[in-house]
């Protein structure tokens, strides 16, 4: 319950920080990092997903500067979180503009139990001798 509550609660403040940009992608893509952020002892890191593009006037073209190279904007259009918990799992939520978000889970490698020691061997019990036949009980008589 309390893991889906952190995954939660991660979730909703992702998508709280979304805002559509309506710009052109030319398809470059940089990440800038975030510091991380302690919450209800999980730790969270998030990372803007930014693209570097060429700002374009009314009619579509290139807006130029005074040496004539086109002006270029950083544009955000998404972002990854990553939300680490105490028992050292990852959560990680990636949301692009006009995608869906894709989550992901990773659980630590658990360590390998310690193998036991082995037990020394019991020694062999003696063999039990054989026990002696009893003797037969004689017939009652009297009785025919």
């Amino acid at each position: 319950m309390k893991r889906s509550l952190l995954t939660i609660s991660a979730a909703s403040i992702a998508f709280v920080g979304l805002s559509p940009l309506a710009a052109q992608d030319d398809g470059t893509t940089d990440t800038e990092t975030e510091t991380p952020e302690e919450t209800s002892g999980a730790t969270v890191m998030r990372e803007e997903i930014t693209e570097e593009r060429e700002v374009l006037d009314e009619n579509g073209e290139p807006v130029l500067d005074e040496n004539g190279a086109p002006v270029i904007e950083t544009v955000t259009t998404g972002f990854v979180q990553t939300v680490e918990t105490p028992s050292g799992n990852f959560h990680t939520i990636t949301k692009e503009e006009g995608s869906r978000a894709v989550v992901t889970h990773e659980r630590p490698e658990r360590v390998a139990r310690a193998e036991k020691a082995e037990r020394p061997e019991k020694p062999e019990k003696p063999e039990k001798p054989e026990k002696p036949e009893k003797p037969e009980k004689p017939e009652k008589g009297g009785r025919p």
